[in-house]
């Protein structure tokens, strides 16, 4: 009788210990994207030269990366939720930021019927609102206007604009608090991210609030954010853009992108992105996504410059995860956008493939 009873017992914990691990999960996933490239006018790094390069690059498509991302149902529809992911060069196999392993994110959270709440290293409200309406998808970050210049991943002010640990890049933040709550087609956000500079409440610090309607027809997208660098001194961004699907087969993009930062105490630095695409399924396996940008910058005491640049890419789906593509790109140079002395026109051609896991 003991022995039966010890039984019924063991397999009664078992059948606990299943139905716990049914109400969480946990995922391993990545991108894997590597292309030859071939660039005239182009350094291998994707900036304005007066040469030409030839290279192996990774995420000329979307960005290399690994992550693991999990849930835990914690009953009365609440949920724990994380998630770690990392950039990959892989191209070379090095960590895309060797300063921050997590660089793409690292947060845990509670999302219900409330909303979502997530703390730690997240993307700005800005990079989630570029995401919506960019023609081609966030495709290409080193090349893509949208992610540099409207999502301020390379936004070139030589400043530390909020808690990122970069001069170069705002696009993703430390120390911040993310809320979404979406109600019917309609999601709002705000995030505030903690400078957590000694003696300073605004050094570092950023804020920001968005506002998206988001329907399978029609889209539409917004969000503002300000942030402060550790002289107290401002940088505010903007966008706003809309994605419709004309036809079954085509969807048409456009955004605005802003931004004003001073860069000293007498010196300021805006620039204007206006992006207009269109993705189109040529059949059930070949899509074409293509869009212009068009990107004006004006600076304190220096003339004005800027760029107008072409990317196009043409994928063919090997299966759900594999794809091949190519891709196009030519830039039409303002002034001495880049470096002083570059040709006028750059013009790129990649061969490329994408596998997801």
């Amino acid at each position: 009788m003991k022995t039966k009873m010890k039984t019924l017992a063991v397999a009664a914990g078992l059948c606990a210990a299943s139905a716990a691990m049914a109400q969480s999960s946990v995922q391993l996933y990545g991108i894997v994207d590597v292309s030859v490239r071939s660039g005239t006018g182009f350094t291998s790094g994707y900036a304005r030269s007066p040469a030409n390069a030839t290279s192996v690059a990774s995420g000329v498509g979307p960005t290399s990366r690994w992550g693991v991302r999990g849930t835990e149902d914690l009953g009365g529809g609440l949920r724990a939720l994380f998630n770690l992911e990392s950039g990959i060069n892989v191209d070379t196999g090095m960590p895309a930021n060797a300063a921050t392993y997590f660089d793409r994110a690292s947060i845990v959270g509670l999302a219900g019927g409330w909303g979502t709440v997530t703390m730690g290293r997240q993307n700005t409200l800005l990079a989630d609102s570029a995401g919506v309406a960019d023609p081609i998808g966030l495709r290409f970050a080193g090349l893509n206007p949208n992610i540099q210049v409207t999502s301020l991943t390379g936004h070139l002010l030589g400043v530390e604009f909020g808690a990122t640990g970069s001069s170069g890049s705002s696009n993703r933040v430390n120390n911040s608090v993310k809320y979404s709550v979406p109600v019917g087609p309609v999601m709002a956000r705000a995030m505030y991210s903690f400078g957590e500079v000694a003696g300073s409440s605004s050094k570092l610090r950023s804020a920001g609030l968005g506002l998206d309607y988001l329907t399978p027809r029609l889209s539409l997208t917004s969000a503002v954010t300000q942030f402060r660098d550790a002289n107290d001194r401002e940088l505010k961004a903007g966008n706003i853009g809309a994605s419709w699907q004309a036809l079954p087969a085509l969807r048409v993009m456009a955004n605005a992108g802003y931004n004003r930062g001073e860069t000293s105490a007498t010196a300021v630095t805006r620039n204007r992105l206006l992006a207009v695409g269109v993705n189109y399924a040529v059949s059930p396996l070949v899509d074409v996504l293509a869009g212009y940008y068009k990107v004006d910058r004006s600076r304190t005491g220096q003339a004005d410059d800027g760029f107008g640049r072409l990317l196009a890419f043409v994928e063919y789906k090997l299966s759900k995860r594999s794809k091949v593509y190519v891709e196009l790109d030519t830039t039409k140079w303002k002034g001495d956008y880049g470096v002083a002395g570059g040709k006028s026109t750059s013009n790129g051609l990649s061969l490329g493939m994408t596998h997801v896991f």
